[in-house]
């Protein structure tokens, strides 16, 4: 059988200890203590083999500024996962990547790479889910698709404006279920009738800390929902899996 791995490149955080880590079997050592649904946990990719690369000079401040030294460091780290089926990113906002017009080959900078799979989707407009409206704002600014856009924030809700700093890993006065508690109050308000993400026809989720919350998320809005880590457990993992079954809990086994 023929190993789909997976390449993952991360921020530059003080956190971690090595630059870079493959993690090709079940309980290999990790790079952090984060728990599964963070994409440094090799657990939160089951049955995939995952090989990580710290984008080092990608400090998080940095990254989602654009500052040229964090896509610079976007790209070394990409060259260190060359071995791999598929690249992604734990930041969306290595997305400024893209302004560059490099080709990216097998990497996705960012769940925004799927925006135009959503306005494939639909005619209406598109909602993007962001941990900042400000900082996405400017990134996609140039983007094509921007006039079509929606973009709501969570920088207004506890913890989340702690994930915008240099160290989030230790904390910086949030937990998952702060973060969660954000998330759906930004939707209670923002996905009933009147507001801002109640008539959209997809729902892209920037932030990776996202699909962590995508249940949750998905009880808010009945518009297909697309992000990067859904995208890759369904590229190199099991996919649609008739015999697995479906929990409602937790979505499709496997």
């Amino acid at each position: 059988m023929i190993a789909r791995t997976l390449g993952v490149i991360l921020c530059d955080l003080d956190s971690y200890a090595v630059d870079d880590i493959d993690c090709l079997v079940p309980g290999a050592p990790a790079i952090s203590g984060n728990p599964v649904g963070f994409f440094e946990n090799p657990e939160s990719w089951p049955g995939i083999p995952v090989s990580y690369a710290v984008a080092r000079g990608a400090r998080v401040e940095k990254l989602v500024a654009g500052d040229p030294v964090a896509i610079d460091a976007f790209w070394r780290a990409k060259e260190r996962l060359a071995h791999c089926s598929l690249v992604i990113t734990d930041c969306g906002f290595f997305y400024y990547a893209r302004q560059t017009g490099l080709p990216t080959g097998n990497t996705l900078t960012s769940s925004l790479d799927l925006l135009p799979l959503a306005a494939s989707l639909t005619s209406r407009r598109i909602g993007v889910l962001t941990v900042s409206a400000p900082l996405a704002h400017r990134l996609l600014a140039s983007d094509e698709l921007y006039p079509r856009l929606t973009i709501v924030g969570l920088e207004d809700q506890p913890g989340w404006k702690g994930i915008l700093t240099d160290d989030h890993a230790y904390g910086n006065g949030w937990d998952l279920d702060t973060l969660r508690a954000g998330v759906e109050a930004v939707l209670e308000r923002e996905c009933a009738p009147g507001g801002r993400l109640a008539d959209i026809g997809a729902l892209v989720l920037e932030c990776t800390l996202l699909p962590e919350f995508r249940w949750e998320i998905a009880r808010y809005t009945p518009a297909p929902i697309l992000d990067i880590a859904s995208f890759a457990l369904s590229a190199l993992g099991p996919g649609f899996d008739a015999e697995a079954g479906f929990d409602p809990e937790v979505g499709f086994d496997g």
